[in-house]
Order: C-alpha cells, then sequence, then structure tokens
C-alpha cells in the first residue's frame, strides 16, 4: 500500500446548480433514462483540477409539479453523450408539488458523501415532466492540494 504523501482538503464550500455558483436552472423535461446521454440531463456540478468532494444534493420545488424522481449519474470528464462515461449512481422520488403563498415547496435532500477525481461532473435527470420544474444544488467542495 502506498501512503499519500500529498494531503488535501476542501478549500471552500462549492454549492452549485449546472455547473456554476449561483446558478438556479429548474429542469421540466424528462430525461426518462438511466444511461445519462439523454439531451435532457443536466449538469449541476464539476469537480475541479484537484478533484472534490459532494456532500449532497438538495432538490427544491419550482412549484406544482406532479410526482416524478431524480436520477444521478456520474460522468468520468469525457463526452456525456457516450454511456460508457457516465455511471447512474443514485436516484430519489420527487413527490407532487402545489405552489401555494402560506407554505414552502417541497425540499429533499439526497446524501453523496463522496471524493470524486478531477474533471469528474455530475449530472441530474427526471423521470417525468414536470410543469414548475426542480433545481439540484449540490453541496460539496473543491480540493485544494496544500
Amino acid at each position: 500500500m502506498v501512503a499519500n504523501t500529498s494531503p488535501i482538503f476542501a478549500l471552500s464550500g462549492d454549492v452549485s446548480n449546472n455547473g456554476t455558483t449561483g446558478m438556479n436552472q429548474m429542469v421540466t423535461a424528462a430525461a426518462n433514462d438511466y444511461t445519462g446521454i439523454d439531451a435532457d440531463v443536466s449538469l449541476v456540478w464539476t469537480a475541479g483540477s484537484n478533484g472534490g468532494y459532494v456532500k449532497g444534493i438538495k432538490f427544491k420545488s419550482g412549484g406544482t409539479n406532479v410526482a416524478s424522481v431524480a436520477r444521478i449519474y456520474f460522468n468520468n470528464g469525457s463526452a456525456a453523450t457516450t454511456a460508457t462515461n457516465n455511471t447512474f449512481f443514485a436516484e430519489v422520488s420527487l413527490p407532487a408539488t402545489t405552489a401555494i403563498a402560506t407554505a414552502a415547496t417541497a425540499e429533499i435532500y439526497l446524501p453523496i458523501e463522496l471524493a470524486l477525481p478531477a474533471s469528474f461532473r455530475v449530472y441530474f435527470g427526471l423521470g417525468t415532466a414536470v410543469a414548475a420544474g426542480w433545481c439540484a444544488n449540490v453541496i460539496g467542495g473543491q480540493y485544494q492540494i496544500l
């Protein structure tokens, strides 16, 4: 066994959606796919040049939606349109939601707790089309070699 002689730590938190910090993209179209190659699968996070850590993903309803499922795929940094570059990692049920002025819309948290190599990406797709959309916010950090 070889010891790690280059300690690596998350330099700062990284909360992002669609691969860019601060983006807020609602996904409404159905990807309905288990390979991650569908055009309606959305990029939500990219590991930096030293890799990164994904603590989890928070799904937030954008309003009134039918029930669906969120599917998460990891991509090795190569073309996401090639199925062998993607791994179907997890899925979580998303409830039907109704937007009203006196109550919050649903939030679902999916723990990931996984270190990803440099340039790996996280993609998100829906099982069925929805009206208002769901936003997938990745909570994690980018690694920095000290």
